[in-house]
């Protein structure tokens, strides 16, 4: 066989590999946040509080409410980055840090009624339907 042709499967060979650890990892963050999931919600978990036409309602919902929802996240990931920048600065300051938690705070429950407001909007759509 040529050297090329050689090369050409080695790097094949090593594509699959990546891709086989790729997978591999995906699935294990997909255990580990199943796993999460029931150590946080117990053993029944969210999927038996909601029949299954409601949580489609209120993922539609979400979905539709994504304008909202997508800056109220991206507002409370860069707080939450800031008080970790802050938090983890030489030298300590805790007073400053203190503050940014509080901003986080501030951000989670903006993130949080957007939320709610998206999820309210999905509970009246399916009542609605239901009538």
């Amino acid at each position: 066989m040529s050297p090329e042709r050689n090369r050409g499967r080695l790097i094949l060979i090593c594509i699959l590999a990546v891709s086989l650890l790729g997978n591999a990892l995906a699935a294990g963050a997909g255990l580990r946040l199943y796993q999460l999931r029931a150590d946080l919600l117990g053993e029944h978990g969210f999927a038996t509080v909601q029949e299954p036409e409601v949580r489609q309602a209120l993922n539609t919902a979400l979905a539709e409410h994504k304008d909202q929802i997508k800056p109220a996240l991206q507002d409370f990931m860069k707080a939450r980055i800031a008080a970790m920048d802050t938090g983890s600065a030489q030298p300590f300051d805790l007073e400053a840090t203190k503050a940014k938690m509080a901003e986080t705070r501030l951000a989670m429950d903006i993130l949080l009624d957007r939320v709610q407001e998206a999820l309210l909007a999905g509970l009246i759509n399916y009542a609605e339907a239901q009538d």
